[in-house]
């Protein structure tokens, strides 16, 4: 259930709204323990719609590259990436995708979750890994329950993915320019 340790409340979509513009595809790596995360992020006004397009462990890069070919997914949508694997990144740009590393910084992961806050979560119905990190990304606590401003750092492969393009995308358009 909600606790105060819950980051997000999320609600659930089945259609995206007319008026819903594509900001980006986010990607989080991951191969053996964890999957490999890629969701797209629409919004319109104060609301994002967030879809899982991949959730799979074992994907090498050409394993992704051609999910992405499936998908439909060409180089001129922009893909932002975790920029932990720089290589990876090199690999499925030379593969003709538009990817690029997220910004990172100390405080990036509050001010992403921060952008994230300020709208509305929309998970689409049949995202059900989705939801469920949605649901379970909790602030830690301290041994006598104060709440510290960092996640826990578990099951947040579609949450990161999110948090790159509030990082890199919508910041930006807000004029609130997000500095390394």
């Amino acid at each position: 259930g909600v606790t105060r340790e819950t980051i997000f409340q999320t609600q659930i979509y089945t259609e995206l709204p007319e008026h819903a513009k594509l900001v980006a595809y986010g990607l989080d790596w991951g191969f053996s323990a964890d999957p490999t995360a890629f969701v797209q992020v629409y919004k319109e006004a104060d609301n994002l719609y967030i879809e899982e397009l991949i959730y799979q462990g074992g994907l090498t890069n050409q394993d992704i590259a051609e999910r992405l070919s499936e998908l439909g997914i060409t180089r001129h949508d922009e893909i932002v990436a975790d920029s932990a694997e720089p290589k990876s990144i090199e690999e499925i740009h030379r593969m003709n995708f538009n990817i690029k590393p997220s910004k990172k910084g100390a405080d990036s992961i509050r001010i992403g979750i921060d952008c994230m806050r300020r709208n509305v979560l929309h998970v689409k119905d049949d995202s059900l890994n989705a939801q469920k990190e949605f649901r379970n990304y909790k602030w830690k606590t301290d041994r006598n329950g104060k709440i510290l401003n960092i996640p826990v750092d578990a099951d947040n492969h579609i949450v990161d993915a999110v948090r790159y393009i509030c990082l890199n995308k919508i910041l930006k358009r807000t004029g609130k320019y997000y500095i390394r």
